[in-house]
C-alpha cells in the first residue's frame, strides 16, 4: 500500500504542472483542482494504513447512503437482543434464553448468555466486555483516524494545487493571450475544494463514525451492567 501510496503522490506532484487552459472563463469547477485534492488526500491514505484499513475508510462511506447502512441499524439490533435476553432471563425462561443466544448471530449476546450461565463475577464480565470494546475499536479507530487526517490534508492538498497552478501561471505569464483573471482562479479553485473537502465533508464523516462507534461501545457497556446486576440479585438462579 506504502509504495501505491508514493506512486499516486508522484503521480499529483506531476498532475500538478500538466498543461491546462488558462484562457478558460472563470468557473467555479475545474477538474484539475478536484484531482489534485481528491486524488492528492487518497495518496495519504494510502501511505498511512493497510490494506485492510484502507478499506475500511473506504466502508465508512457506506453510512452515508440511505439503503446501505448497516452499523448503526446492527447496534440497534443488538439492543434488541439485549433487552430480550435479560428480560427472558429475569422471567426465569433460561431455555428461551439460551435458544435466542443460539440463533444470535452476535458475540455480545453469545457472551452475555454465557457470563450468566457461569454466574460470572464482575472481575469476569469485565474482561470479557473489555476484550469486546478493544475489538470493536481496533476494527473501526483506524478509519476513523483516517478520515480525521483527511480534514486537516484535504487543505494541505488544495495549496499544493493552488501552489503549482500558480507556478503554471507565472510561466506563462509572457503569453500575449493570457487570461489572469480566469488562471487565478483555476489556482485558487484547488484551495477551496481543499478547505470544503477536509471541512465539509472528511471531518463531518470522522465525528458521524465517532458516534457511532461511541453508541456500540455503550451497548457493550450496557450488556456488562446487566450481566452484574442480573448476577448480583440472583436473577434466574
Amino acid at each position: 500500500m506504502q509504495l501505491l501510496g508514493i506512486a499516486v503522490l508522484a503521480f499529483i506532484v506531476w498532475f500538478g504542472f500538466a498543461e491546462r487552459d488558462a484562457t478558460r472563463a472563470v468557473s467555479a469547477f475545474d477538474l484539475h483542482a478536484l484531482v489534485m485534492v481528491v486524488v492528492g488526500s487518497s495518496s495519504a491514505v494510502l501511505l498511512s494504513s493497510s490494506a485492510r484499513n484502507a478499506l475500511r475508510t473506504l466502508l465508512a462511506l457506506k453510512e452515508l447512503v440511505p439503503g446501505l447502512r448497516s452499523f448503526h441499524a446492527t447496534t440497534e439490533a443488538m439492543e434488541t437482543e439485549r433487552e430480550q435476553l435479560c428480560s427472558l432471563w429475569k422471567a426465569g425462561q433460561r431455555a428461551q434464553a439460551v435458544g435466542l443466544a443460539e440463533k444470535s448471530a452476535f458475540s455480545s449476546t453469545k457472551h452475555t448468555l454465557e457470563l450468566l450461565l457461569q454466574r460470572a463475577n464482575e472481575a469476569s464480565s469485565a474482561k470479557v466486555f473489555t476484550e469486546l470494546r478493544h475489538d470493536e475499536i481496533s476494527d473501526w479507530q483506524p478509519a476513523i483516524h483516517t478520515w480525521e487526517m483527511l480534514s486537516k490534508l484535504g487543505p494541505a492538498f488544495g495549496m499544493v494545487g493552488t501552489i503549482t497552478g500558480m507556478i503554471q501561471l507565472f510561466r506563462n505569464m509572457s503569453s500575449e493571450n493570457l487570461n489572469i483573471g480566469a488562471a487565478m482562479s483555476l489556482a485558487l479553485l484547488a484551495t477551496l475544494y481543499g478547505v470544503a473537502f477536509g471541512a465539509g465533508i472528511a471531518g463531518p464523516i470522522g465525528h458521524f463514525w465517532n458516534g457511532l462507534l461511541d453508541e456500540r461501545l455503550g451497548l457493550l457497556e450496557r450488556c456488562e451492567k446487566s450481566v452484574n446486576e442480573l448476577v448480583s440479585r440472583g436473577v434466574g438462579a
